[in-house]
């Protein structure tokens, strides 16, 4: 798996590099991805992710996360032997962090949610009706758990929700 960070910006991040590549690599194996994958992520300001939101959902607004996704690990449109290039997600350090005390979370801990749920965008989750949205909570709570755990933290104290929806965008 090769990840690329990209961050021009130099703006503040709650987690590490090393964090980062931990949580995508959990993704990937909770998922069972056994195909050799890249993945870009990239750390925006808001007027970045307000312009990116803007120009693809037509939401112009700033949000926390955008994925888009490119090639699917699962499927055979990437030849055996090939790189899978499941996408880029886009982050947005300081809109987690004025949220995260509206879900009574961490700024790094909601950065970590932020990027698992970007991460299932790429490998085909969506939220766009509640049993949906329910299904990528449930597999969001089971990756943050397990990193929790690997952290030294109980996994029991992760909890999250309430379950996300494009309904009100």
């Amino acid at each position: 798996m090769s990840v690329l960070i990209s961050n021009d910006g130099g703006i503040q991040v709650p987690i590490d590099a090393d964090e980062i590549v931990q949580v995508i690599q959990a993704v990937l194996s909770a998922e069972a991805v056994e195909r050799e994958c890249s993945v870009s992520v990239s750390i925006v300001d808001e007027d970045e992710i307000q312009s990116l939101n803007a120009m693809w959902r037509q939401i112009d607004a700033p949000t926390d996360v955008l994925s888009f996704e490119c090639d699917s690990p699962f499927g055979d449109e990437v030849p055996d032997g090939e790189v899978v290039e499941l996408g880029d997600v886009i982050l947005c350090p300081a809109v987690i962090a004025a949220q995260a005390p509206d879900f009574n979370t961490t700024p790094a801990d909601e950065f970590r949610l932020m990027l698992v749920h970007g991460m299932l965008h790429l490998l085909g989750y969506d939220h766009i009706d509640p049993d949906d949205a329910t299904r990528m909570e449930d597999r969001e709570l089971v990756i943050l758990r397990s990193l929790a755990q690997v952290r030294g933290i109980d996994p029991q104290s992760i909890v999250i929700g309430p379950t996300t929806s494009h309904l009100d965008d």
